[in-house]
């Protein structure tokens, strides 16, 4: 099970106060580099015993040089714990964000019902949808559904986010998504004139796996595969339908794809 987000934000906090600590750290050291370089113009005086100063000059030299070796190794130290937790929590986020989002599904091309379409009319127009889908799912077992912006609709209406109770649910409706084009917008109390014929219900990916799918379409395209689509949290690439399919759970997985192919290739 996922760390809280509770849990989350104290490590966070924890890790603020890591950088503003080494920041002052680093500034130190700034500083002594700095009263290093004003100290090494010689006096008048020191000139006149050039071999004195030269002496005097090498031992503080050295002084400086052990001193700042001697921070730059404990900064270094620090540094790497923070990247170490910066890490965990990063993993922690991704664990937690797609734990969450295997409840979801993502609707798009159904149009909305009103201009100010609240939460609980959304929620109602998908149990009729899914119940017009042949879906047994009653408002019970939807947590929350709600319409989401999008960056360049071109006048198409807002997806939806529904989430479900039990992941069961999501996955008997996943199974028969494609159902939703024998709707018709009348059944489920659209508008006149509204069509579903663009309606497509998806997984909704969490933001890690949706970078992940933006750029596994750009191999895609790039690599003349034909199919590239997401299965749950795991984006899928297929040369044809008769090659085997490149499953992806991450960036990684995508550069090492690409790295053998460019072997390969």
């Amino acid at each position: 099970m996922p760390e809280s987000i509770a849990n989350l934000k104290r490590e966070n906090n924890d890790l603020k106060s890591k950088v503003s600590t080494l920041t002052e750290e680093i500034s130190r050291l700034k500083d002594l580099f700095q009263q290093q370089s004003s100290s090494a113009a010689p006096s008048a005086k020191e000139k006149s015993h050039s071999l004195e100063f030269l002496s005097k000059e090498y031992d503080d030299f050295l002084l400086f040089k052990t001193t700042a070796n001697k921070e730059l190794q404990r900064l270094s130290s620090q540094l790497s714990q923070v990247k170490a937790r910066v890490d965990a929590i990063a993993n922690a986020i991704d664990e937690f964000q797609e734990y969450s989002f295997q409840y979801n599904v993502k609707i798009v091309g159904v149009p909305e019902v009103c201009s100010d379409e609240a939460a609980s009319t959304t929620s109602k127009l998908c149990v009729k949808l899914f119940k017009e889908m042949g879906e047994n799912i009653s408002i019970q077992d939807i947590d929350t559904a709600h319409r989401v912006p999008q960056r360049n609709n071109a006048g198409n209406p807002k997806p939806i986010v529904c989430r479900f109770v039990r992941r069961l649910v999501k996955e008997s409706l996943m199974s028969h998504r494609k159902e939703i084009s024998n709707v018709t917008p009348a059944a489920v109390g659209l508008p006149e004139g509204s069509s579903l014929s663009s309606a497509r219900i998806y997984d909704h990916l969490s933001p890690r796996m949706q970078a992940v799918l933006f750029q596994a379409k750009r191999v895609k395209e790039e690599l003349h595969y034909q199919y590239c689509w997401s299965k749950g949290p795991v984006i899928c690439l297929r040369k044809d339908s008769t090659s085997r399919i490149i499953k992806l759970k991450s960036m990684a997985d995508l550069d090492e794809l690409k790295r053998k192919l460019a072997i390969e290739g």
